[in-house]
């Protein structure tokens, strides 16, 4: 199978002096799944000095880990990477491993296995009672709100895998307030990238008349949202409020520019022939999630080196079915896939198979990691301003146990985060981990999340 390749470009604009950001330059409206705004024109170097860009990334995979052979070996300062997490091994002085943390909401959320960790792993929130919704934000959208950062998009979310994420809606803007994820690449290159070769020379009344049928875009919407609220449920009213607000805040956004870095310029979309990129194609077999991995991936780093956003996550959405066939390994004839496959650990004499798969995980967070730091900006490279956050919905899968969690941290938060260690943490919990962010971004609180689920910031 032909493997496909996102590489950088710097397209037609390649020989030309490269022109700062501007709003003559920048055109901003609605496309994508989540009504997301592009970004237009090649941008130049962010301006040197000042206070660094500090970005958040989360990354989430999905059905656990084997918890008796995850976390490394060894002295925390002198760390010996299990087979596991082999993959990082180029990249072990960038990280911490954090073993031992507990996502204490799971446990307290009284639905299945999968909706209760999948709706508290980034919320640390009690269950609304409304579809099973946390009655809390989740720790990206919090972040993303206190920056307040000028940039066109305040986060982006991509779905490896299907964007029908059902269970596994692990993200929220605030009580019972979902936020949806983007999925198809192309949909997502088109909404980010697609007009960033567009001629700086431009007339600026053609700038001005695309931005209004962008804008005229959002109106429609509102206008839309208003026409259906009179004909449903309250419960449903309240929905709709929370939607429109949110295009309220994409209107505000369209005044914003955000500041481009060095390694900014117009990615290259090159997909495998037979990768179907129709709405319910390839983007969502997770069976195709080795050529989908990775070109989100790519679509997400280019996206933070031209200060799209600075607030991001990467999610893997399909636990059920899939049978990672580029492993060459494939799931025993007994069971039906991977999740009927993960319950049966406890029980299966050969693991090779699930510890093939969470190492697959690990060497897609290794080429993430990688991407970050060839990745100019400022005056390092993207991972060295970046918190990037690792973890699974669960810990043990088996008993959709939700202690002993997967979490490996990378970056180093321009300077807030000391890498290359092992930091055990029983005990504590996601809560205390997500307050642990807000403080070490120095953006407020030393709680995050329900009370009863955190003490407070660790010591990492």
């Amino acid at each position: 199978m032909q493997r496909r390749r996102t590489t950088r470009s710097n397209g037609p604009s390649e020989g030309r002096s490269r022109r700062g950001v501007s709003r003559r330059n920048l055109l901003r409206g609605a496309g994508g799944i989540a009504v997301a705004l592009p970004f237009l024109e090649s941008m130049n170097r962010a301006q040197a000095g000042g206070a660094p860009l500090v970005r958040y990334l989360q990354f989430m995979h999905v059905e656990g880990t084997l918890v008796n052979e995850w976390a490394p070996s060894g002295s925390p300062d002198q760390m010996v990477l299990s087979s596991i997490l082999s993959p990082l091994e180029s990249h072990k002085g960038d990280i911490v491993v954090v073993s031992g943390l507990e996502n204490a909401a799971g446990g307290q959320f009284g639905e299945n296995g999968h909706i209760s960790n999948g709706h508290t792993i980034f919320t640390s929130a009690r269950n609304t009672g409304n579809n099973a919704m946390p009655d809390g934000p989740s720790i990206d959208q919090v972040i993303a709100e206190r920056m307040a950062a000028p940039t066109p998009h305040r986060s982006l979310q991509f779905a490896i895998g299907g964007g029908n994420l059902g269970e596994y809606q692990a993200l929220y803007a605030g009580a019972a307030d979902p936020v949806p994820s983007d999925t198809v690449p192309t949909q997502i290159f088109a909404a980010l990238f697609s007009d960033l070769e567009v001629d700086p020379d431009l007339p600026a009344t053609t700038i001005q008349r695309l931005h209004a049928r962008r804008q005229s875009v959002l109106d429609t919407v509102l206008g839309s949202l208003e026409g259906l609220a009179p004909k449903v449920s309250a419960a449903d009213r309240i929905t709709l409020e929370n939607h429109a607000d949110k295009i309220r805040e994409l209107e505000l956004q369209l005044a914003n520019e955000g500041e481009a870095g060095a390694g900014c310029t117009t990615p290259v979309l090159d997909l495998p022939a037979d990768y179907d990129t129709s709405e319910y194609g390839s983007a969502w077999d997770a069976n195709r999630d080795d050529v989908s991995s990775r070109v989100l991936i790519d679509l997400m780093v280019m996206a933070l080196a031209c200060d799209l956003t600075r607030v991001g996550t990467l999610q893997y959405t399909n636990y059920d079915g899939p049978t990672f066939p580029w492993l060459g390994q494939g799931i025993p004839g007994a069971y039906t896939g991977w999740h009927a496959m993960v319950h049966d650990i406890p029980n299966m004499g050969d693991v090779s198979v699930p510890r093939a798969v969470y190492t697959w995980y690990m060497g897609e967070l290794a080429y993430l990691i990688d991407q970050l730091a060839a990745m100019p900006d400022q005056d390092g490279t993207l991972l060295d301003n970046m918190l990037l956050y690792s973890t699974a919905e669960m810990g043990d899968p088996a008993a959709h146990g939700g202690w002993s969690l997967p979490i490996v941290l990378a970056g180093r938060a321009a300077g807030a985060l000391e890498t290359g260690r092992h930091s055990p943490q029983d005990g504590r919990t996601t809560g205390d981990l997500y307050a642990t962010f807000i403080s070490m971004l120095g953006l407020g609180d030393t709680t995050f999340g329900a009370a009863e689920f955190t003490t407070g910031p660790l010591t990492l």
